[in-house]
């Protein structure tokens, strides 16, 4: 039986709608309607790679109200896995199906599916010399069209940087857990420092911080980080509207309930991750807790 297909004027008005439901209705709502809409379009690869892809957005709001967050982070991230093996086998171009498996191996690496995800890596196509966003930019900037060539130039950007600190913030963990501290506070200091050069969120790097002062039993320094990190987490938005490096780039700004429901999942995270067990007997860590707890609305 051939079911039909939506076109991409209505993927995008689907994407719009069920980005709303998750957002002001709850992870419940959303998936309920993303599966509803599945139903309709059952041989779609497009639409269960983007239903895939709300589950991992949205994937804190599930978490922050679950019963058992590691069997529900576990039920769910199979849930995307399954969609993006389908979408990869029903998408219709390579570059949709390239996406699609790229997806596939996060999920199984979140998994602990690690000789399947390394199967995936393995065959995956040679990386391309040259960027095709970098071609485009160098064919602006000869055709001096000048706004095109700044809008291309701040998205590389913003991607470089993202690497940038991608491969610090590894480098920092391979370092932690090698308890090679010297090399791990020279990793995160310029970890920092980009941060700061750019105007990002500095939560991440204060995270970073808190564990490796862990590491290192300093209780003192962790608390001070501790209460860095919610200070930022606060301020959180990852709007970079106004960023004067990122104008113009950014696609989706989290919402107030998205950053609330990330805050939430903080917070259980501090209540209940055994890596903070020593310090929940602290007066500053409890401190922390109830100024984080204050900031959250009620449960609806």
């Amino acid at each position: 039986m051939r079911y039909p297909a939506p076109s991409n004027e209505e993927l995008r008005a689907i994407g719009d709608h069920l980005r709303t439901v998750f957002d002001k209705q709850g992870f419940a709502a959303g998936q309920q309607a993303a599966e509803s809409v599945l139903r309709e379009y059952p041989s779609s690869g497009q639409l269960k790679v983007m239903l895939g892809g709300f589950y991992f957005h949205f994937l804190s709001s599930a978490l922050s109200h679950a019963e058992d967050p590691e069997q529900e982070s576990e039920t769910l991230i199979a849930r995307c896995l399954a969609l993006f093996e389908q979408g990869e086998a029903q998408s219709e171009t390579e570059n949709e199906k390239l996406g699609a498996r790229l997806l596939r191996i996060n999920a199984l690496t979140m998994l602990g599916r690690y000789g399947e995800a390394k199967a995936l890596i393995d065959n995956l196509p040679d990386r391309q010399p040259v960027d095709a966003d970098t071609l485009r930019l160098n064919l602006r900037l000869a055709q001096n069209q000048l706004d095109e060539a700044e809008q291309l130039a701040r998205k590389r950007l913003l991607i470089h940087v993202h690497e940038a600190l991608g491969a610090l913030m590894n480098l920092t963990t391979v370092a932690r857990r090698q308890k090679d501290f010297p090399a791990a506070h020279r990793y995160l200091d310029a970890y920092r420092a980009i941060d700061n050069l750019f105007g990002l969120d500095r939560s991440n790097g204060l995270l970073i911080g808190l564990m490796l002062a862990q590491d290192e039993d300093d209780i003192n320094l962790a608390l001070d980080q501790l209460e860095q990190y919610i200070d930022a987490r606060l301020a959180y938005t990852l709007d970079y509207r106004e960023n004067p490096f990122f104008a113009g780039v950014q696609t989706h700004v989290p919402t107030r309930n998205e950053v609330i429901e990330a805050n939430r999942l903080t917070l259980r995270s501090l209540e209940e991750d055994a890596q903070y067990e020593s310090l929940r007997t602290e007066p500053r860590f409890q401190s922390v807790l109830d100024r984080l707890r204050s900031y959250l609305p009620p449960n609806a």
